[in-house]
């Protein structure tokens, strides 16, 4: 994967995470608890960034 696509994919991800906080703000401000999967999700977003950024460096 070369730094562009490593770019676009951290960039893709962040939008990501944006919609997933978006997602868990509008369900408390209805009455709803963050749903159970949430977290499991963005652990793995979490995991990829950081693998891409960590990995960024080595090329």
């Amino acid at each position: 994967m070369n730094e562009d696509m490593k770019k676009g994919a951290v960039i893709a991800l962040q939008g990501v995470k944006e919609e997933m906080a978006t997602i868990v703000a509008e369900l408390n401000r209805k009455g709803f608890e963050e749903p159970k999967g949430f977290s499991v999700l963005g652990q793995f977003v979490e995991d990829r960034m950081n693998e891409l950024n960590f990995s960024g460096g080595l090329d």
